[in-house]
């Protein structure tokens, strides 16, 4: 039986739901395999490419006191348990359309599904830090969604946005609309905007974070991945064979996408753009944006009962 991603008897799953309705994220959902692996590659590259947090956060949660974290879209939960297994000080919420594939829930992470177009169900200055990560296929209000992430922080906490940008570039030379036409194919890309959603926001990530009010100290920077194990650098090399094992489940993942969008063939598309794949000598590379910004205003350290306010009362 072929695997069809939307079909449990097929190896895949159900579509999202939220209050019994399917929603408009196009994708399986995060706790069933294969997608979870997927999804677990993809947090390992970002990981081991531009680290879970920056710096001045890490700073943060090493103080010891209660921390509060929001994580929107917590896919796999793998980021948000990882944070409090390193940070016992730090309470995490982690929001999605569907349940993480996680039996045991660490003491300091609960989970609950939530529709995030629908806005944020926090009060105003809530969290500490707001982690946003690979939103794009289910936001239409992108900048909406932004700024109830914002709305929820805590004047002086930390906004931490990473996005996918869906275009592949050639770092051996050539065009890639030549040397890679089935894998530069814009049909995902045409098929996100037909569901009114911007398919440029990863490479466009910078100018959306900046122009929501409320945020000071932007930090920007962009990172490359291979799609496949063609560098030297033992990470690169790493993180693009991860890409490599993972780039199959996601032409499954996109499948259904496809073929709504009316799409005649994904299957023999994405296996000529996995064809196009193994020439190394082309250095396929995807790259990703990476934003961390605080929200304007003075971090004042109060008796730090956010996380267990909010825990107790979810």
């Amino acid at each position: 039986m072929t695997f069809d991603p939307f079909n449990e008897l097929a190896g895949g799953s159900a579509l999202r739901l939220d209050e019994g309705q399917q929603d408009d994220y196009c994708l399986p959902v995060a706790s069933h395999s294969p997608e979870t692996e997927r999804l677990d590659f993809v947090h390992d590259i970002y990981k081991y490419t531009a680290g879970n947090i920056p710096d001045e956060v890490m700073e943060l949660l090493s103080d010891g006191q209660d921390r509060s974290i929001l994580d929107v879209g917590c896919d796999t939960g793998k980021w948000a348990v990882e944070m409090t297994e390193a940070f016992p000080n730090v309470h995490v919420i982690g929001v999605d359309l569907a349940h993480p594939p996680i039996t045991v829930f660490p003491p300091n992470f609960h989970f609950e599904i939530h529709d995030v177009t629908k806005g944020q169900e926090y009060a105003n200055d809530t969290f500490d830090i707001v982690h946003v990560r690979d939103i794009t296929p289910g936001i239409s209000d992108f900048h909406g969604m932004l700024e109830e992430c914002v709305r929820v922080l805590r004047p002086g906490g930390h906004l931490l946005v990473k996005e996918i940008e869906w275009m592949p570039y050639l770092h051996g030379g050539g065009d890639p609309r030549e040397r890679m036409p089935a894998f530069r194919d814009s049909a995902f890309r045409s098929a996100l905007s037909e569901r009114s959603i911007d398919p440029m926001i990863g490479i466009n990530l910078k100018r959306y974070v900046g122009n929501v009010r409320g945020l000071c100290d932007i930090q920007y920077s962009r990172h490359m991945v291979p799609l496949s194990p063609w560098s030297d650098d033992p990470i690169l090399n790493y993180t693009g064979h991860l890409t490599r094992i993972g780039m199959p489940i996601l032409g499954n993942t996109m499948r259904v996408m496809l073929i709504d969008h009316g799409h005649p063939d994904p299957d023999s598309t994405y296996a000529e753009a996995m064809r196009e794949l193994s020439d190394l000598t082309i250095k396929p590379a995807w790259y990703f944006g990476n934003v961390a910004a605080r929200k304007q205003g003075k971090f004042t350290d109060v008796e730090a009962e956010n996380g267990t306010r909010i825990l107790a009362n979810g």
